[in-house]
């Protein structure tokens, strides 16, 4: 799963191109990435990074549902990510499939994104209140 996630971020951030990064694309990313199972709606729900804001458990309990019926029965937390913002854009990549010369900015990194996870010790994903998680990973299962 961690693979998947990897791979969507690197994927992700040399399309992104400009110094304006969409936060909400990347963390929605991000979460379809670490979602723990397959037939479901996922969507990032923006958090205010604050300990006076609500856990992400509220957060995705308060989502409201999609228009269309998809994921009427609600949202549930399964993680959380901060999605770092104010990073250097690392420029495009030049040319096609195959690269003949190194690319701009070899070695460096552009986006970061933070997963919290259940297994930190002492840091549940979904009721961490401190301003660590900028994005809450909910998921509903589909309607069917």
């Amino acid at each position: 799963m961690d693979r998947i996630f990897l791979i969507l971020t690197c994927l992700l951030a040399p399309a992104l191109g400009g110094k304006k990064y969409n936060l909400e694309e990347m963390a929605t990313s991000a979460c379809i990435g670490i979602s723990p199972t397959g037939y479901e709606t996922v969507v990032a729900v923006r958090r205010w990074c604050n300990a006076q804001a609500p856990d992400c458990n509220t957060m995705c309990t308060n989502a409201a549902p999609f228009e269309n019926g998809v994921a009427n029965g609600g949202f549930t937390c399964f993680n959380s990510i901060h999605v770092h913002k104010k990073r250097p854009s690392l420029g495009k990549r030049p040319g096609g499939t195959q690269e003949s010369t190194p690319p701009p900015n070899v070695g460096k990194y552009g986006p970061i994104i933070h997963k919290y996870g259940s297994n930190i010790p002492g840091i549940d994903a979904c009721t961490t209140r401190s301003c660590g998680p900028n994005y809450c990973c909910c998921s509903a299962t589909l309607s069917q």
